[in-house]
């Protein structure tokens, strides 16, 4: 359903713009790759499943990325667990019990929205920089590492252990 979606998606941004505008520029992670003429085997070789969040912009918040054409932002799951590792647990006490991005996707992560299937990957993101307008990056006061045997209470599903987010005041 994801791909149909992305499909969809895509194909109604290149429809709007049509053949004769200039395409939405297209941001991939935070980093400008291209406008959408020049990368589309790119955006192909995107799993849908591995997309966390999708924007399009074709208002006059383009303009802050420099495209009068629309911005169209993609951020990835794995990008998000790379980025949130490397700021926030790599060079810390934390890295011995959560020795890897990749580990990171296998724990729990405490929050308010228990039931959002999507939710490690949006409680996550509230505290990088993903390069969206609307991205209001929220400080860390404390992670807290909950171990496997009490996570489980919690959560059946958290066999790894789980974090604990506490935003700075």
């Amino acid at each position: 359903m994801k791909k149909v979606y992305l499909f969809l998606s895509l194909i109604l941004v290149c429809f709007t713009y049509g053949q004769n505008k200039p395409q939405p520029l297209v941001i991939l992670d935070a980093k400008k790759i291209g406008f959408m003429d020049e990368v589309k085997n790119t955006l192909e070789s995107i799993n849908p499943n591995d997309i966390s969040t999708m924007t399009v912009y074709k208002d006059a918040n383009s303009m802050k990325y420099g495209s009068d054409s629309g911005v169209i932002i993609i951020t990835t799951k794995k990008f998000i667990l790379d980025t949130f590792y490397k700021n926030n647990i790599e060079n810390t006490p934390l890295k011995l019990v959560i020795p890897s991005a990749e580990y990171l996707s296998k724990i729990g992560i405490i929050s308010d929205k228990p039931k959002n299937k999507n939710q490690a990957y949006d409680e996550l993101l509230r505290y990088i920089d993903t390069n969206t307008v609307n991205n209001k990056i929220e400080k860390i006061g404390s992670i807290v590492f909950i171990k496997p045997v009490d996570s489980q209470k919690l959560n059946p599903d958290w066999k790894f252990g789980a974090i604990e987010i506490n935003a700075a005041e």
